[in-house]
Formats: structure tokens, sequence, C-alpha cells
């Protein structure tokens, strides 16, 4: 790949990113009017900017899936917190969008950046020389004995199983992508089952970062994939906000319960 480095004159500062001067526009070594806008999509277009290089139509389509599949999961706390924000400060678009993607976490859309480290630290113990289902079953009593929970299994909705992630690893099939994750991803699930007696199904963040990964995405960005797919809901969220607003009724219960009695 081209070197594309700059050096920033009389500043230790460096960015292979993108550069500009008054007539051209540079990204990740291609000229951005010419080279990109109009020709390649969006998720080609992220790919190249997390990994540096243009990517495979297979990778193309895989990250497509993973965009669409987290876009919007209904009235969740972060739609509802972008949708109040909104509702507060409607000359600030972008404080609501932030609103909503500030409560990715470990337990909504982050919980794809742990499943990336799980199966990153079992690719590095087979890397190491280890078996893979010894390496699998080392890592996931690693986690259980420190009290943590295996990312990337379980739904409190879907409990017989996450549409959304038999949908991705079938893509990936079908695009002949991430067939080592996937294939360890299944190993957890089965270690997991093999010590609790429980069954556990692969939930759509587990099967996201399996995909990721399987693309050159390392699992410390996969958190970034996930905000970037909720933007997409939240800014609907925002725009039926703007003529179906749920604040008001929500306010109403907010002041309901926090009212103060007085005593008779």
């Amino acid at each position: 790949m081209t070197d594309t480095t700059r050096h920033a004159e009389g500043l230790d500062i460096v960015t292979a990113v993108g550069h500009a001067n008054a007539e051209r526009i540079e990204f990740r070594g291609h000229d951005l009017v010419d080279d990109l806008m109009g020709v390649v999509g969006y998720s080609e277009l992220l790919l190249l900017a997390v990994t540096g290089r243009s990517p495979r139509p297979e990778h193309v389509r895989v990250a497509d899936a993973v965009l669409v599949c987290l876009a919007d999961h209904g009235m969740q706390p972060s739609a509802l917190s972008a949708r109040l924000t909104y509702f507060s400060a409607p000359d600030a678009v972008q404080g609501a969008l932030a609103a909503g993607i500030l409560g990715a976490g470990s337990s909504l859309l982050g919980s794809m950046e742990q499943a990336g480290q799980l199966l990153d630290r079992i690719a590095v113990v087979v890397e190491g020389g280890a078996p893979e289902d010894e390496a699998v079953r080392g890592c996931v009593a690693s986690v259980l004995s420190e009290g943590g929970k295996i990312p990337g299994f379980g739904h409190r909705l879907h409990r017989a199983g996450d549409p959304r992630a038999a949908r991705l690893l079938r893509v990936a099939r079908e695009n002949n992508v991430a067939s080592d994750q996937a294939r360890r991803l299944e190993l957890v699930g089965q270690s997991v089952g093999d010590r609790t007696g429980r069954t556990l199904h692969v939930n759509a963040t587990g099967a996201a970062a399996a995909l990721l990964l399987g693309i050159g995405v390392p699992w410390q960005l996969h958190r970034g994939f996930s905000v970037a797919s909720r933007i997409v809901g939240l800014l609907a969220h925002i725009g039926e906000e703007m003529t179906n607003p749920v604040t008001p009724a929500v306010r109403d219960a907010l002041r309901s319960a926090s009212w103060l009695v007085e005593d008779e």
C-alpha cells in the first residue's frame, strides 16, 4: 500500500487518513472527489477508513449486513434519550444524537467490543500453538472464573435465538468470510453449555463481532461500528419526535412519579 503519511512542520503530528489543500482533498491516498464520491458506498468508505485499504466486494457485503443489523431495536433507552434531548433542544440535533450514542456500553451495543476481544484472545492462543477447542475452553474458563459474563450470547427479548445473528452468520457463509471466527463463536457457546448446563444462543453483537474480525476490523473499533449503525435509527427517532413526540407523555409520567404529596 502506498505510504500516504504526512508530517506537520514543526510538530510531531502524523496522519495517513486525510489531507487537503485549496484544490484537492485526499482520503486514504484516494482523491475524495474523483475517486470516491459517487463511486463507492458508505460501507466501502468506512472499511477503507478503518483498515487503510480498499475492501473486497464480499467484505463490503458483510459490513453492510452488520451496519443494517443494529440500526434500531425499538424504543430502547438510546432512542428515548435522543428523543428527550431533541425535545428539550431542537436547535441542536447533534446533541440529541450524542445523547443517544453515549449509552452504547457493555449492556447495550457495546457488547460487540467485548465479544470481539474474546474471539481475538482465542485467536492469539491458537496462533501460539494450542488446539482450538482447548484455547476456547481456557479463555471461557478464565472469564467465568473472574465472575464475568460471556459476551455475544443471550438476549432479553430473543430468548429462543436472535434472528439477526442467524442471518449475519448466513451472510458470512455465503460470502466465505469469517469462517474461523464463526466456528470459534460456536465453540464458545458449546463450552459455556458444558460448564453450566445451559443452552446459549449467539446474539447479534456476537455474530457481528465475528464478522468484523473476519474482514479485518480490530475489536477495539467494533463499538464504533455499532454506533455508526445505531445513529441511523436515532436519526429516525428524532425525525419522528418532530411530528409525533413522546416526550410530553414521558414528562407527565415523571411528574406524576415525583409529585410531592402534602401530609393531610
